[in-house]
């Protein structure tokens, strides 16, 4: 202990500490991005791109005609749990996300609601139709990776199902099961190597006629459609509308100002205050993320080069950094051999 009485801190502690910080430091900045991101996507204008090109009922109609006429209120951003044993968001107004944990909450809450998974994107389209209204329910999830380490598909087809299960109780009861609605699951792929970029896949119920010549209504097995959007640096100048907008606002080449230009003259739209916030915000934390990665590169060579008798300066102008930086690495890398 100290003259004071505290316990000293070993420098295993330190460096303990420190990654930790950055680890939080890292969580919060990808908490941002992914907010911004939805606050993009969930805009009427960026979603009727989506769906014109994502689903045929829409493909004859303009992109400015779908924003006003087919998508109805206010999309809910990460409101409804996907699993059914976990609580909504709108149930529990002091949660602020999944993740968080509330000081002084009881053990069973606490760990019913760490972890909850939510929809990204919910909201309610009309599909154009002479025979009366038709309502279906569509999901819109941003997926930083396509290949997380499981079929996007097979995840999107769980959301389906969840989706329709879900309406038991609200939208039916009981035997009504004419009244389900179709559900629609979309999934949009940020991060997508050049072989996979720029594509669109959509996965449905169809009905196979095996014996005689007899068919249902289309209306009533068409009911879960997963649509997986691949986007990427190909994607950037994609001939499809919606794969070339969400590839720009998702581009770490391209500069704030572009993607702004991009929305107001190549896309037609009216870019709000709100809006170009989070085109900011986007930009900032994505060239965030890029700059520390660039940094951990350069800290590695400079090690490297250390050990071939490079002074500080000349490691300083191979990496490209300030020599202050490089003799910090130095002095952090000894401070942890000595411990």
């Amino acid at each position: 202990m100290d003259s004071s009485g505290q316990k000293k801190k070993t420098a295993a502690q330190v460096p303990s500490e420190i990654a930790q910080n950055l680890k939080v430091a890292d969580e919060n900045a990808t908490f941002k991005y992914d907010e911004s991101a939805r606050n993009i996507v969930a805009q009427k204008s960026v979603l009727a791109y989506i769906l014109k090109s994502a689903l045929d009922e829409y493909a004859e109609h303009t992109v400015q005609e779908i924003a006003e006429r087919f998508i109805e209120g206010e999309p809910e951003l990460r409101e409804i749990a996907v699993h059914q044993d976990h609580p909504d968001r709108q149930d529990n107004p002091d949660m602020m996300s999944g993740d968080d944990k509330i000081e002084g909450e009881p053990t069973a809450d606490k760990s019913q609601r760490d972890g909850t998974v939510y929809f990204d994107i919910r909201f309610i389209a009309v599909l154009p139709s002479d025979g009366g209204r038709i309502e279906i329910l569509i999901n819109c999830e941003i997926q930083n990776r396509d290949m997380p380490g499981y079929p996007i598909p097979k995840r999107g087809i769980y959301y389906t199902a969840r989706m329709i299960s879900s309406q038991r109780g609200t939208i039916f009861k009981d035997q009504e099961y004419g009244k389900i609605k179709k559900c629609v699951s979309i999934w949009l792929c940020e991060d997508t190597a050049d072989a996979r970029s720029d594509t669109i896949n959509r996965y449905s119920f169809t009905e196979e006629c095996l014996r005689g010549d007899f068919h249902e209504e289309k209306k009533d097995y068409d009911l879960m459609t997963v649509v997986v959007l691949r986007l990427g640096r190909k994607g950037e100048k994609s001939e499809d509308n919606a794969i070339r907008l969400l590839s720009k606002m998702f581009s770490t080449n391209l500069s704030y100002e572009d993607k702004l230009d991009a929305l107001q003259n190549e896309f037609k739209i009216s870019v709000s205050r709100e809006m170009s916030e989070e085109v900011q915000s986007m930009c900032n934390l994505s060239i965030g993320v890029l700059n520390k990665g660039k940094m951990e590169q350069a800290k590695a060579m400079a090690y490297r080069l250390r050990e071939k008798g490079m002074s500080c300066e000349e490691i300083a102008d191979v990496a490209e950094v300030d020599i202050d930086t490089v003799r910090e690495w130095f002095a952090e890398r000894e401070a942890l051999l000595v411990k």
